[in-house]
């Protein structure tokens, strides 16, 4: 039984390394083909030096498993014991959930990673993220285990925060993962989707957090940032 239990559970986090590391490389690969079409979106003049692009695509995929490590655990939990809120309807649920998670876990993501930044923890858990000022494509996931336990630990005990299936979390994670390597990507491409009074991020929201360092700490929304006076 335990061993049964152990492959459950390595099979449930290697497919969810599989379909993150799959994303992520298309995406890359898209998203820096399109790049080279819109010059003129480019929001920082300097370039970024190879060695440390190589640098974030080896770290990212290390990233990426520890992150399909958490989310698996998480969905293997829900799934093979029950643990976690039961979701409540289909469609119209589903939908509410969706939402919900993206302003869930835009809350995590916004205070832990205002930590994060603090003097306690800033050299131990994200200065590694931060050695890339000029962000590309490869950089969304670079960064080390640590700050993932702070960052993306949300997706090991989303089931315990709100009632989701574990496909809608899937595609928010996806979401998360498409959204973030376009945000890291240099050139803005959200357009009007992303003016005010819209509370999506741009890619420059998150640019400007690497260039100015202490501005624009949340992910998919600007409503934290305005509460609490960091956006830039």
């Amino acid at each position: 039984m335990a061993g049964q239990l152990l492959i459950s559970w390595a099979v449930t986090v290697a497919a969810v390394y599989g379909l993150l590391l799959a994303t992520y490389v298309a995406t890359c690969l898209a998203v820096t083909r399109l790049n080279r079409h819109i010059a003129v979106a480019k929001i920082q003049a300097r370039q970024t030096p190879p060695a440390l692009i190589r640098r974030d695509r080896r770290q990212s995929a290390l990233s990426l498993l520890a992150i399909a490590a958490m989310f698996g655990t998480g969905h293997w939990l829900y799934a093979e014991f029950g643990w976690g809120w039961k979701p409540v309807g289909r469609f119209p649920g589903g939908m509410l959930a969706f939402v919900g998670s993206l302003v869930l876990f835009d809350t995590w993501f916004y205070w832990f990673h205002r930590l994060i930044h603090t003097p306690l923890f800033y050299a131990r858990v994200h200065r590694w993220h931060h050695l890339t000022v000029t962000p590309v494509v490869w950089s969304n996931n670079s960064d080390r285990l640590i700050d993932n336990l702070f960052l993306q630990s949300y997706w090991l005990v989303a089931h315990f925060l709100i009632p989701a299936a574990p496909a809608v979390l899937l595609l928010h994670k996806l979401y998360d993962q498409v959204t973030g390597v376009i945000g890291h990507s240099g050139w803005e491409h959200g357009g009007i989707w992303c003016w005010p009074p819209s509370p999506l991020v741009g890619v420059t929201h998150h640019d400007q957090h690497h260039r100015f360092f202490r501005c624009n700490y949340a992910t998919h929304f600007t409503l934290w940032d305005r509460l609490m006076g960091t956006l830039h």
